[in-house]
C-alpha cells in the first residue's frame, strides 16, 4: 500500500533580470537553465515558470508583472530570485511587493543575500542589504567618475571591507557584507 504525500508540492517560479547586452543575454540564459534544473530537481516543487526581463530600472518589466498576476491568481507559492537588487527598483517597492506576496501566501527567496520573506527579520535584513548595495554603487560611481575626470585608467587599489551582523537571539543567522 502506498501512502499519499501529506504535503502538497510547492509551485515554484524564478525571476531573473538583466540590464541588456549580448554577454548579459548569455548570463540570462544560463540563469534560466540553472533555475529550471534546480526547480525540476527538487521533489517538493513543481515548475510554475521562469520569468525574465531585459531592461534597466525604468523599464516596465512585463515578465515581472506577469509573475505578480500569477501570484494573485494563486498559481505560484515560491519565487527564487538571485538578489534583492534584481527583484525591485528600490527598498520601498521591494517591501511593498513582499508584503502583498506574504498576504497571498507566496514566499520569495533571495539567494545572494541568503534570506527569505518568511524570516521574521526580513524587512531589516533587506533594508540593510539595500543600504550597503547603494553605498557600494555610489562608491563605484565616484571612482569611475574620478578615473574619467583624470583622463587615465588606473588600477584601483583593492580594499576589502567586511561587516558581520549577528541578529540578537539568532546566532544561526549571520550576514557578511564584502565590498571590494
Amino acid at each position: 500500500m502506498t501512502r499519499a504525500n501529506p504535503t502538497p508540492r510547492l509551485r515554484a517560479a524564478a525571476y531573473c533580470r538583466i540590464v541588456g547586452g549580448e554577454e548579459q543575454s548569455a548570463i540570462l540564459e544560463l540563469q534560466k537553465t540553472c533555475y529550471t534544473e534546480r526547480i525540476g530537481a527538487n521533489p517538493d516543487w513543481i515548475m510554475a515558470g521562469i520569468f525574465a526581463d531585459i531592461g534597466d530600472s525604468r523599464s516596465k518589466r512585463p515578465e515581472f508583472q506577469k509573475m505578480l498576476r500569477r501570484c494573485r491568481q494563486k498559481k505560484i507559492d515560491l519565487i527564487l530570485v538571485k538578489s534583492v537588487s534584481r527583484f525591485a527598483r528600490n527598498m520601498v517597492e521591494c517591501l511593498s511587493i513582499v508584503r502583498e506576496l506574504r498576504e497571498l501566501g507566496v514566499t520569495v527567496i533571495f539567494e545572494q543575500e541568503n534570506i527569505s520573506t518568511t524570516d521574521p527579520n526580513f524587512d531589516v535584513l533587506a533594508s540593510l542589504t539595500a543600504e550597503f548595495a547603494r553605498a557600494e554603487c555610489e562608491h563605484l560611481t565616484m571612482n569611475s567618475a574620478h578615473t574619467h575626470y583624470m583622463g587615465t585608467i588606473s588600477r584601483p587599489t583593492k580594499r576589502t571591507w567586511k561587516k558581520t551582523i549577528r541578529l540578537p537571539g539568532r546566532p544561526e543567522k549571520t550576514i557578511i557584507f564584502r565590498m571590494e
